[in-house]
């Protein structure tokens, strides 16, 4: 299916990320995730820079999911039976998706410590 104009493209992708969100339970997770985290980010503080990071790692996690489910679903229509070269394909694809959610993880923990460092020394200051 071949779109015609940018505003059909953008009409599939909205309508992808509409499918996805309706359907897959570890893209709504991450839409969640991602969400909670913007939130506290405003709340904490982070810098333009900080946020730069945030953004970018949601983004990447996201898209590979997007791939990943993409993947994932385009073998299931092929490839009915089990097949352990399809079950390494979407393993692989799997780990892909791990390992940026991971890294992701890892840059909030050192992007956020030390704003909750902070914010909880003011709240115990008094204490």
């Amino acid at each position: 299916m071949k779109t015609k104009n940018l505003n059909e493209s953008i009409k599939f992708s909205i309508e992808g990320i509409g499918f996805a969100l309706k359907y897959e339970r570890n893209i709504k997770i991450q839409f969640i995730i991602s969400i909670f985290v913007i939130i506290l980010g405003f709340i904490l503080g982070l810098s333009q820079e900080e946020f730069l990071f945030i953004f970018l790692w949601i983004g990447m996690v996201i898209s590979a999911e997007f791939f990943n489910t993409a993947i994932e679903r385009a073998l299931d229509t092929y490839y009915e039976d089990f097949s352990q070269n399809i079950k390494i394909i979407k393993d692989l694809c799997s780990a892909a998706v791990f390992v940026l959610a991971f890294f992701a993880f890892i840059s909030g923990i050192l992007i956020f410590l030390p704003h909750i460092i902070a914010f909880l020394k003011t709240i115990f200051k008094g204490v």
